[in-house]
């Protein structure tokens, strides 16, 4: 979980190390305060390469710096993304979607000749068997695109790709920004949410998926990218009391710069920059 967000706005970039080496971004943003910070950690971890990015929906502090990324001279094999229908992106112009803005980024991956195609719920997108025979890869837990969820309409939020990364039997729920709406849809239907640790949604602010969305999870740690004002803030309060309340650790980039997880079949551990 990269910080890409230092000081005062939130963002979400995470990027995959998998076993056979191919490196993997889950979302491509920085904090509009903070210019330049995506493409700098991926110079400073010398990524030269992504054989994949996945952006979890069309918000900016998610997709924001894709083009950057690729502009500065890293490639891209391909991409898989969600595109919103024209009329939610449009509702939320011009803090967080734009259908135009949308448009010319396919239009530029289309012109570099970077494939890209959305996944459906049940594909997986990514895998890899290792010499002794564990699986690891990414599984796509919900997909749909604002007009025809289980719910009718929803919002770009709710256009979230839901991920399930996992190595062997540990997990990874990766939630974009998972709003109230689906995430309580989501806590009573039989999608197996179940994961050790959780890409909390939406910067942990309120408006995110419900407790009980948290109670199917189930995890033992939570990734937050926020800044640190944000995350201690009162639009924070439920689900900062959830986790406190549950002994559950979070891990918080603008309180704990980048962390890293290292995913193996038969565990994890979690180390912080600060």
């Amino acid at each position: 979980m990269l910080n890409v967000t230092p000081a005062e706005a939130q963002a979400d970039c995470h990027l995959l190390e998998m076993p056979d080496g191919s490196n993997i971004l889950i979302d491509a943003a920085e904090a509009i305060d903070a210019p330049g910070t995506a493409v700098a950690h991926l110079q400073r971890l010398k990524i030269k390469h992504l054989a994949l990015v996945i952006i979890s929906h069309f918000h900016r502090d998610h997709y924001g710096r894709l083009l950057d990324i690729i502009k500065s001279g890293i490639t891209v094999d391909r991409v898989v993304l969600n595109v919103p229908d024209k009329g939610s992106a449009d509702r939320e112009i011009p803090w967080g979607c734009d259908w135009h803005d949308v448009q010319a980024i396919l239009a530029e991956l289309r012109a570099r000749r970077i494939p890209y195609s959305t996944p459906k719920a049940g594909d997986r997108i990514w895998e890899y068997k290792s010499y002794n025979g564990v699986t690891c890869g990414i599984d796509v837990l919900c997909c749909y695109d604002g007009l025809h969820s289980p719910l009718g309409a929803t919002d770009v939020n709710d256009t979230s790709i839901i991920l399930r990364v996992f190595n062997g039997a540990k997990r990874i729920v990766f939630t974009g920004d998972l709003n109230h709406t689906l995430g309580a849809y989501l806590a009573k239907s039989d999608v197996d949410l179940h994961a050790d640790l959780l890409k909390v949604p939406h910067h942990g602010t309120e408006g995110v998926a419900p407790n009980e969305f948290f109670d199917r999870v189930g995890a033992n740690a939570a990734l937050i990218p926020s800044p640190k004002h944000l995350w201690e803030s009162a639009r924070s309060m439920r689900i900062r009391n959830y986790f406190i309340e549950h002994n559950i650790p979070v891990y918080v980039t603008g309180i704990n710069g980048n962390v890293t997880v290292t995913l193996k079949a038969d565990g994890y551990t979690i180390e912080t920059e600060r």
